[in-house]
C-alpha cells in the first residue's frame, strides 16, 4: 500500500471541521473537469458513506462523459439546488472565488469555508486552506484526505480519485506524473476503480457535436513563423452551429500542442462580446503560469489560463506576443 506522509499544515483543520459537521457543501469550479469532478465525487461518496448529509454545487452541469462517477446526482447547478444550510463548505480544486462563479452567494461569511487546492497562487480565501502545488491533481489531495480521516476508500471512492489523477496528467503522461502517482494509480486499481469504465465513459463517449466542433475549430490553427507558438479559435457562433457546448472545448488545446516543434499552445474561447477565455499548455519548462499571470490569469506551470477582455485579434496579438517575448523569439 502506497504511504502517504502525516498531515502538514492545515490539514488537521480541514479534519477538524468535517469532523464536527453534519451537513456540508462542496463547491468545485466552473466549466468542470475530470479533476474536480472526481475530487467531488470521491468526497460525496465518502462523507455520505460516514453519515454526513452532503450535497454539491457547480455553477455549470457536469459533461456527459464524467455523469458515470458515483453521487453526482447531489452535484446541483443552476436553479436546481434545494434549501440546504451547511455547518461548513468546502472549496475544491479553485485558485479563487471567481472560479466559482454565482457559488459566491453561498459564502455569506455565516459558515466556515474550506479551501482545498493545488494551483499556483491560491488566492487563499478559505477559513482554512489547505494547499498543495505539487500535488498532480486535487484527487490526490482527496486521497490522502480519505486516508488522515480513516475513511473507507470504497470502489465508488476508488473510481472518482483515479478518474480526477488519471485527467489533470493527460493519462498519465504530463510532466506531472512522478512514480508516486503511478504507484497510488496502482493502488486505486487494487482498491476497485474501475479503470476500464472511466476510459470507456471519459475517451470513448465524444458526442457528435464534439466531432462537428472539432471539424470547425482546426482549420483556425495557426503557428507562429518558427513553428514553436501554435493556437486555435473558438467563438461562440463557431460553439452554436455545431450544437456543443462550452464543455465541448475541454481537450481542443492539445492538438496545437501535439505539434512537433511547439512549445506552448494556445486556445482563445469567445465567452460573450469581448470576453475571451485563453487557455496556455507548454512543453519542457516553458512556464507559462507566469504568462497567465501577466493577464491576471494564474493555474499551474505548464497549463494555465487567463481571461482576455477585448477582441479575439487583440487577445491573439498581445497574448502570443508574450509567449514569444517568454520564448525569446519574438
Amino acid at each position: 500500500m502506497m504511504q502517504k506522509p502525516p498531515a502538514e499544515g492545515d490539514l488537521g483543520q480541514v479534519l477538524v471541521h468535517l469532523s464536527a459537521a453534519s451537513r456540508i457543501l462542496l463547491i468545485v469550479h466552473k466549466v468542470p473537469d475530470g479533476d474536480c469532478l472526481g475530487s467531488v465525487s470521491a468526497m460525496l461518496s465518502a462523507l455520505l458513506a460516514e453519515g454526513k448529509e452532503t450535497v454539491a454545487f457547480c455553477e455549470d452541469p457536469a459533461p456527459v462523459g464524467y455523469r458515470f462517477l458515483p453521487n453526482l446526482s447531489r452535484l446541483y447547478h443552476a436553479n436546481t439546488m434545494p434549501p440546504f444550510q451547511p455547518d461548513v463548505i468546502v472549496v475544491l480544486d479553485s485558485a479563487d472565488l471567481g472560479r466559482i462563479g454565482e457559488a459566491v452567494r453561498f459564502l455569506d461569511g455565516n459558515v466556515p469555508v474550506v479551501n482545498i487546492d493545488h494551483h499556483i497562487g491560491n488566492s487563499r480565501f478559505g477559513d482554512v486552506n489547505w494547499l498543495d502545488p505539487a500535488a498532480p491533481a486535487c484527487g490526490e489531495m482527496i486521497y490522502t484526505l480519505c486516508r488522515e480521516a480513516g475513511w473507507k476508500i470504497t470502489p465508488d471512492v476508488a473510481t472518482a480519485l483515479y478518474t480526477a489523477l488519471m485527467t489533470d496528467t493527460g493519462s498519465f503522461q504530463y510532466a506531472n506524473t512522478t512514480a508516486d502517482t503511478l504507484r497510488l494509480a496502482a493502488e486505486l486499481r487494487d482498491l476497485g476503480a474501475r479503470a476500464n469504465e472511466i476510459r470507456e465513459e471519459v475517451y470513448e463517449r465524444k458526442p457528435l457535436a464534439y466531432l462537428r466542433l472539432l471539424s470547425a475549430v482546426l482549420p483556425t490553427l495557426q503557428v507562429s513563423k518558427d513553428g514553436t507558438v501554435a493556437w486555435l479559435c473558438v467563438t461562440r457562433e463557431t460553439i452554436a452551429a455545431s450544437g456543443a457546448g462550452s464543455n465541448d472545448c475541454d481537450g481542443l488545446i492539445n492538438y496545437p500542442r501535439s505539434i512537433d516543434g511547439v512549445r506552448v499552445a494556445l486556445l482563445f474561447r469567445e465567452v460573450s462580446a469581448g470576453e475571451i477565455k485563453v487557455g496556455f499548455r507548454s512543453k519542457g519548462d516553458i512556464d507559462v503560469y507566469a504568462i497567465a499571470c501577466r493577464f491576471g490569469g494564474g493555474g499551474h506551470r505548464r497549463a494555465s489560463g487567463c481571461t482576455f477582455m477585448g477582441r479575439m485579434e487583440e487577445a491573439e496579438a498581445q497574448i502570443v506576443q508574450a509567449v514569444m517575448e517568454k520564448l525569446g523569439t519574438a
